[in-house]
């Protein structure tokens, strides 16, 4: 009996996670190179994800899942600047790099085709809402706290794709400056 097509995108994920680590199959393999080393054939992974955007997408939303929880269980009452820092040290992290750039390559494609990446354009905000509760639990009221999010968010993936675009710049002295902006209440 055959599972659920959802029970076997989920398998499918997994087996990308455990073939090819944490931040899944890199940006010039194949679909058919990725199903190769998976052991099946191509037409499932077109079945489950569509298009190699699709696949990507559906890694990148699994790996931000994954990367939320590990963010938020750095202690449930983490402060709004704290969180902003312990965000900026994981996603500024090298091994991270490979992920940066796909996100920042599919934003760009769903800005052209948000349809085509529902999943992805969704589960974008978990980030800011993860913000936005530690900026409420530091008291801020929620419409402060929605906005600062989005700020720092916004920023914070700005400053990494300054430095993946222009590596030499002092972006973590950049990204410490901004942060430490949060501190005083103010973003300007």
């Amino acid at each position: 009996m055959r599972s659920p097509i959802g029970e076997g995108r989920k398998r499918l994920l997994q087996a990308l996670f455990a073939e090819f680590g944490e931040n899944g199959p890199g940006a010039n393999i194949s679909m058919r190179q990725v199903a190769e080393r998976l052991d099946v054939h191509h037409t499932l992974l077109t079945y489950h994800f569509g298009s190699r955007a699709g696949l990507m997408a559906a890694v990148l939303s699994e790996a931000r899942r994954r990367d939320n929880l590990v963010i938020a269980a750095t202690g449930p009452e983490i402060g709004f600047v704290p969180l902003c820092r312990t965000i900026w040290s994981f996603y500024s992290d090298p091994a991270h790099e490979d992920r940066i750039r796909a996100f920042h390559h599919l934003v760009g494609l769903a800005v052209y085709e948000p349809d085509a990446f529902g999943e992805f354009v969704a589960d974008v905000d978990e980030l800011a809402r993860l913000l936005e509760k530690a900026a409420r639990g530091d008291g801020f009221t929620p419409a402060d706290a929605r906005q600062r999010s989005l700020i720092a968010v916004s920023c914070l993936r700005g400053l990494l794709l300054q430095r993946l675009l222009n590596p030499d710049t002092e972006i973590d002295a950049a990204a410490e400056r901004f942060i430490s902006s949060l501190a005083s209440g103010s973003t300007e």
